[in-house]
Protein backbone atom coordinates (compact mmCIF):
# COMPACT_ATOMS: atom_id res chain seq x y z
CA UNK A 1 0.00 0.00 0.00
CA UNK A 2 2.67 2.89 0.99
CA UNK A 3 4.66 1.42 -2.53
CA UNK A 4 1.02 2.48 -4.37
CA UNK A 5 0.93 5.37 -2.44
CA UNK A 6 4.00 6.92 -3.40
CA UNK A 7 4.27 5.53 -6.66
CA UNK A 8 0.85 7.71 -7.36
CA UNK A 9 2.43 10.56 -5.38
CA UNK A 10 5.17 10.73 -7.55
CA UNK A 11 2.79 10.75 -11.04
CA UNK A 12 0.96 13.33 -9.37
CA UNK A 13 4.19 15.57 -9.30
CA UNK A 14 5.77 14.41 -12.39
CA UNK A 15 2.45 15.21 -14.07
CA UNK A 16 2.22 18.93 -12.29
CA UNK A 17 6.06 19.50 -13.10
CA UNK A 18 5.27 17.94 -16.69
CA UNK A 19 5.08 21.50 -18.71
CA UNK A 20 8.48 22.65 -17.20
CA UNK A 21 10.64 19.96 -18.32
CA UNK A 22 9.05 19.30 -21.70
CA UNK A 23 9.47 21.81 -24.17
CA UNK A 24 7.58 20.08 -27.12
CA UNK A 25 3.70 21.33 -28.21
CA UNK A 26 3.60 17.83 -29.45
CA UNK A 27 3.95 16.10 -26.41
CA UNK A 28 1.63 18.66 -24.61
CA UNK A 29 -0.72 17.93 -26.99
CA UNK A 30 -1.01 14.31 -26.05
CA UNK A 31 -1.12 15.14 -22.31
CA UNK A 32 -4.20 17.74 -23.01
CA UNK A 33 -5.74 15.06 -24.64
CA UNK A 34 -4.94 12.40 -21.98
CA UNK A 35 -6.50 14.48 -19.21
CA UNK A 36 -9.81 14.72 -21.23
CA UNK A 37 -9.49 11.08 -21.94
CA UNK A 38 -9.22 10.91 -17.84
CA UNK A 39 -12.65 12.79 -17.51
CA UNK A 40 -14.79 10.56 -20.29
CA UNK A 41 -12.95 6.71 -18.73
CA UNK A 42 -14.20 7.99 -15.07
CA UNK A 43 -17.96 8.22 -16.74
CA UNK A 44 -17.14 4.93 -18.50
CA UNK A 45 -15.92 3.27 -15.40
CA UNK A 46 -18.87 4.22 -13.10
CA UNK A 47 -21.07 2.30 -15.34
CA UNK A 48 -19.17 -0.37 -16.47
CA UNK A 49 -16.55 -0.84 -13.64
CA UNK A 50 -19.11 0.15 -10.84
CA UNK A 51 -22.67 -0.99 -12.04
CA UNK A 52 -21.58 -3.93 -14.20
CA UNK A 53 -23.62 -2.39 -17.69
CA UNK A 54 -21.88 -2.66 -20.77
CA UNK A 55 -22.66 0.80 -21.72
CA UNK A 56 -21.99 2.33 -25.28
CA UNK A 57 -23.59 5.46 -24.82
CA UNK A 58 -20.51 7.24 -23.83
CA UNK A 59 -20.37 8.75 -27.08
CA UNK A 60 -23.32 10.01 -27.48
CA UNK A 61 -23.06 12.06 -23.81
CA UNK A 62 -19.35 13.36 -25.28
CA UNK A 63 -20.66 14.33 -28.53
CA UNK A 64 -24.20 16.32 -26.67
CA UNK A 65 -21.78 17.89 -24.67
CA UNK A 66 -19.76 18.95 -27.69
CA UNK A 67 -21.96 20.44 -29.57
CA UNK A 68 -24.29 22.01 -26.25
CA UNK A 69 -20.31 24.06 -25.50
CA UNK A 70 -20.16 24.75 -29.13
CA UNK A 71 -23.29 26.04 -29.66
CA UNK A 72 -23.58 28.55 -26.74
CA UNK A 73 -20.16 29.74 -27.31
CA UNK A 74 -20.01 30.56 -31.27
CA UNK A 75 -24.42 31.43 -31.35
CA UNK A 76 -24.44 33.41 -28.29
CA UNK A 77 -21.57 33.98 -26.88
CA UNK A 78 -21.59 32.42 -23.31
CA UNK A 79 -18.61 32.05 -21.17
CA UNK A 80 -17.11 28.31 -20.60
CA UNK A 81 -18.04 28.44 -17.27
CA UNK A 82 -21.75 28.94 -17.71
CA UNK A 83 -21.28 25.98 -21.51
CA UNK A 84 -19.53 23.64 -19.53
CA UNK A 85 -22.43 23.74 -16.65
CA UNK A 86 -24.88 23.26 -19.53
CA UNK A 87 -22.97 20.68 -21.12
CA UNK A 88 -23.03 18.79 -17.74
CA UNK A 89 -27.09 19.13 -17.35
CA UNK A 90 -27.67 18.17 -21.09
CA UNK A 91 -25.53 15.23 -20.46
CA UNK A 92 -27.39 14.21 -17.34
CA UNK A 93 -30.82 14.76 -19.06
CA UNK A 94 -29.42 12.83 -22.22
CA UNK A 95 -28.42 10.01 -19.99
CA UNK A 96 -31.75 10.43 -18.07
CA UNK A 97 -34.18 9.85 -21.49
CA UNK A 98 -31.49 6.96 -22.17
CA UNK A 99 -31.42 5.41 -19.70
CA UNK A 100 -35.09 4.92 -18.16
CA UNK A 101 -36.22 2.82 -20.48
CA UNK A 102 -33.26 1.31 -21.16
CA UNK A 103 -32.19 0.04 -17.63
CA UNK A 104 -35.74 -1.91 -17.31
CA UNK A 105 -34.30 -4.11 -20.27
CA UNK A 106 -32.00 -7.30 -20.18
CA UNK A 107 -28.71 -6.12 -19.85
CA UNK A 108 -27.45 -7.73 -23.30
CA UNK A 109 -30.72 -5.50 -24.90
CA UNK A 110 -29.07 -2.36 -22.46
CA UNK A 111 -25.90 -2.92 -24.57
CA UNK A 112 -28.32 -2.67 -28.12
CA UNK A 113 -30.10 0.04 -26.66
CA UNK A 114 -27.31 2.04 -25.84
CA UNK A 115 -25.59 1.72 -29.12
CA UNK A 116 -28.56 2.66 -31.09
CA UNK A 117 -29.19 6.41 -29.28
CA UNK A 118 -25.65 6.96 -29.73
CA UNK A 119 -26.14 6.13 -33.86
CA UNK A 120 -29.53 7.71 -33.48
CA UNK A 121 -27.90 11.12 -32.29
CA UNK A 122 -24.88 10.46 -34.90
CA UNK A 123 -27.60 10.70 -37.30
CA UNK A 124 -29.50 14.12 -35.90
CA UNK A 125 -26.33 15.58 -35.80
CA UNK A 126 -25.75 14.81 -39.50
CA UNK A 127 -29.16 15.58 -40.73
CA UNK A 128 -29.59 18.72 -38.76
CA UNK A 129 -28.23 21.18 -41.05
CA UNK A 130 -29.71 24.20 -39.82
CA UNK A 131 -27.88 24.04 -36.28
CA UNK A 132 -25.06 21.68 -36.76
CA UNK A 133 -24.05 22.45 -40.29
CA UNK A 134 -24.14 18.17 -40.79
CA UNK A 135 -21.04 16.82 -42.07
CA UNK A 136 -19.22 19.83 -42.62
CA UNK A 137 -19.19 20.74 -39.48
CA UNK A 138 -18.92 23.29 -36.70
CA UNK A 139 -15.19 25.76 -37.34
CA UNK A 140 -13.85 28.27 -34.77
CA UNK A 141 -14.78 26.92 -31.53
CA UNK A 142 -13.61 29.92 -29.81
CA UNK A 143 -10.84 29.26 -26.86
CA UNK A 144 -12.69 28.93 -23.37
CA UNK A 145 -12.89 31.78 -20.89
CA UNK A 146 -13.38 30.66 -17.72
CA UNK A 147 -14.61 33.84 -14.98
CA UNK A 148 -13.72 36.01 -17.41
CA UNK A 149 -9.52 34.59 -18.10
CA UNK A 150 -8.82 32.99 -21.78
CA UNK A 151 -7.26 29.63 -21.74
CA UNK A 152 -4.88 30.60 -24.78
CA UNK A 153 -1.30 28.65 -24.37
CA UNK A 154 -0.89 24.64 -24.35
CA UNK A 155 0.47 25.50 -20.60
CA UNK A 156 -2.44 26.98 -19.60
CA UNK A 157 -5.20 24.17 -21.57
CA UNK A 158 -2.67 21.32 -19.63
CA UNK A 159 -3.19 22.44 -16.47
CA UNK A 160 -7.09 22.88 -17.13
CA UNK A 161 -7.36 19.50 -18.32
CA UNK A 162 -5.20 18.18 -15.62
CA UNK A 163 -7.29 19.97 -12.92
CA UNK A 164 -10.48 18.47 -14.92
CA UNK A 165 -9.25 14.98 -15.12
CA UNK A 166 -7.87 15.01 -10.86
CA UNK A 167 -11.48 16.55 -10.31
CA UNK A 168 -13.23 13.79 -11.61
CA UNK A 169 -10.57 11.60 -10.40
CA UNK A 170 -11.59 13.00 -6.97
CA UNK A 171 -15.71 13.08 -7.14
CA UNK A 172 -15.33 9.34 -8.74
CA UNK A 173 -13.42 8.80 -5.11
CA UNK A 174 -16.17 10.36 -3.19
CA UNK A 175 -18.67 8.67 -5.09
CA UNK A 176 -17.93 4.92 -4.95
CA UNK A 177 -16.19 5.24 -1.18
CA UNK A 178 -19.75 6.56 -0.13
CA UNK A 179 -23.40 4.72 0.53
CA UNK A 180 -24.59 4.82 -2.91
CA UNK A 181 -21.14 3.59 -4.39
CA UNK A 182 -21.31 0.32 -1.96
CA UNK A 183 -24.90 -0.02 -3.41
CA UNK A 184 -23.36 0.51 -6.81
CA UNK A 185 -21.28 -2.31 -6.25
CA UNK A 186 -23.69 -4.73 -4.88
CA UNK A 187 -25.89 -4.34 -7.76
CA UNK A 188 -23.01 -5.14 -10.24
CA UNK A 189 -21.81 -8.53 -7.84
CA UNK A 190 -25.43 -9.23 -6.95
CA UNK A 191 -28.89 -7.80 -7.99
CA UNK A 192 -31.01 -10.39 -6.20
CA UNK A 193 -29.22 -10.16 -3.35
CA UNK A 194 -28.78 -6.16 -3.51
CA UNK A 195 -33.16 -6.45 -4.22
CA UNK A 196 -32.78 -8.53 -0.57
CA UNK A 197 -31.43 -5.93 0.62
CA UNK A 198 -33.42 -3.45 0.18
CA UNK A 199 -31.76 -1.75 -2.15
CA UNK A 200 -33.24 0.08 -5.53
CA UNK A 201 -31.50 -1.46 -8.30
CA UNK A 202 -33.29 0.51 -11.13
CA UNK A 203 -32.92 4.13 -8.92
CA UNK A 204 -29.09 2.98 -8.21
CA UNK A 205 -28.37 2.18 -12.29
CA UNK A 206 -30.19 5.09 -13.36
CA UNK A 207 -28.87 7.43 -11.31
CA UNK A 208 -24.97 6.76 -12.17
CA UNK A 209 -26.06 6.72 -15.40
CA UNK A 210 -27.03 10.19 -15.27
CA UNK A 211 -24.00 10.81 -13.46
CA UNK A 212 -21.57 8.81 -16.35
CA UNK A 213 -23.45 10.77 -18.66
CA UNK A 214 -22.39 14.29 -16.85
CA UNK A 215 -18.97 13.42 -17.23
CA UNK A 216 -19.01 12.26 -20.32
CA UNK A 217 -20.64 15.58 -21.81
CA UNK A 218 -17.63 17.53 -19.27
CA UNK A 219 -14.65 15.98 -21.57
CA UNK A 220 -17.02 16.69 -25.11
CA UNK A 221 -16.75 20.16 -24.13
CA UNK A 222 -13.62 20.31 -23.17
CA UNK A 223 -12.41 18.73 -25.99
CA UNK A 224 -14.67 20.83 -28.65
CA UNK A 225 -12.81 23.79 -27.21
CA UNK A 226 -9.37 22.96 -27.67
CA UNK A 227 -9.50 20.98 -30.99
CA UNK A 228 -11.73 23.94 -32.11
CA UNK A 229 -13.58 22.15 -34.68
CA UNK A 230 -16.29 18.85 -34.34
CA UNK A 231 -18.38 17.34 -36.67
CA UNK A 232 -20.87 14.27 -36.53
CA UNK A 233 -17.56 12.12 -35.91
CA UNK A 234 -17.86 12.62 -32.27
CA UNK A 235 -20.25 9.64 -31.99
CA UNK A 236 -18.34 7.40 -33.54
CA UNK A 237 -18.23 3.79 -32.57
CA UNK A 238 -14.24 4.12 -32.70
CA UNK A 239 -14.86 6.45 -29.39
CA UNK A 240 -16.67 3.50 -27.98
CA UNK A 241 -13.32 1.01 -28.84
CA UNK A 242 -10.72 3.15 -27.43
CA UNK A 243 -12.80 3.64 -24.18
CA UNK A 244 -13.80 0.13 -23.64
CA UNK A 245 -9.41 -0.71 -24.39
CA UNK A 246 -8.83 1.92 -21.72
CA UNK A 247 -11.35 0.51 -19.13
CA UNK A 248 -11.07 -2.78 -19.43
CA UNK A 249 -7.25 -3.39 -19.68
CA UNK A 250 -6.57 -0.44 -17.41
CA UNK A 251 -8.59 -2.24 -14.68
CA UNK A 252 -12.47 -1.60 -14.37
CA UNK A 253 -14.19 -1.48 -10.96
CA UNK A 254 -10.53 0.58 -9.91
CA UNK A 255 -10.23 4.17 -9.55
CA UNK A 256 -6.93 4.23 -10.87
CA UNK A 257 -7.00 1.62 -13.71
CA UNK A 258 -8.92 3.73 -16.30
CA UNK A 259 -6.64 6.57 -15.19
CA UNK A 260 -3.47 3.92 -16.09
CA UNK A 261 -5.34 3.04 -19.43
CA UNK A 262 -6.30 6.61 -20.54
CA UNK A 263 -2.59 7.39 -19.82
CA UNK A 264 -1.10 4.27 -21.77
CA UNK A 265 -3.50 3.90 -24.39
CA UNK A 266 -3.84 7.68 -25.50
CA UNK A 267 0.79 7.41 -25.65
CA UNK A 268 0.67 4.41 -27.35
CA UNK A 269 -0.44 4.65 -30.67
CA UNK A 270 1.86 8.02 -30.95
CA UNK A 271 4.60 6.46 -30.31
CA UNK A 272 3.33 3.71 -32.80
CA UNK A 273 3.67 6.37 -35.45
CA UNK A 274 6.91 5.90 -35.26
CA UNK A 275 6.30 2.73 -37.89
CA UNK A 276 3.15 3.72 -39.81
CA UNK A 277 3.43 -0.04 -41.85
CA UNK A 278 3.45 -2.35 -39.20
CA UNK A 279 1.43 0.03 -36.73
CA UNK A 280 -1.77 -1.43 -36.31
CA UNK A 281 -0.34 -5.19 -36.52
CA UNK A 282 1.95 -4.29 -33.28
CA UNK A 283 -0.94 -2.24 -31.86
CA UNK A 284 -2.69 -5.53 -31.95
CA UNK A 285 -0.01 -7.67 -30.71
CA UNK A 286 0.56 -5.64 -27.29
CA UNK A 287 -3.33 -5.48 -26.39
CA UNK A 288 -3.50 -9.18 -27.42
CA UNK A 289 -0.35 -9.32 -25.23
CA UNK A 290 -1.36 -7.44 -22.25
CA UNK A 291 -5.08 -9.98 -22.47
CA UNK A 292 -3.21 -13.05 -22.38
CA UNK A 293 0.03 -12.11 -19.74
CA UNK A 294 -1.44 -9.51 -17.66
CA UNK A 295 -4.89 -10.96 -16.76
CA UNK A 296 -5.42 -8.81 -13.78
CA UNK A 297 -5.25 -5.44 -16.32
CA UNK A 298 -2.40 -2.98 -15.64
CA UNK A 299 -3.83 -1.50 -12.06
CA UNK A 300 -5.60 -4.34 -10.63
Amino acid sequence: MRRRSALLWAAALGALLLPLAVDSPYVLHIAIVTGIYIVLVQSLNLVLGYCGLLSLASPAFFGVGAYVATLLALRQGWDSTATLAMAMLAGIFSALVVGFPSLRVSRHSFVIVTLSATLLLQLVALNWEEMTRGSLGLANIPAPRLFGMTVRTRIEWYYLSAAAAAIAVFCTWLLVSSRFGRAMIATRDDEQLALACGIDVFRTRLVAFCLSGGLAAVAGSLYAHFISYIDPGVFGFSVSETLLIMVILGGSGTLWGPVAGAVVFTALPEMLRLTPEIRSLLYGVILLSLVLYRPRRLFP
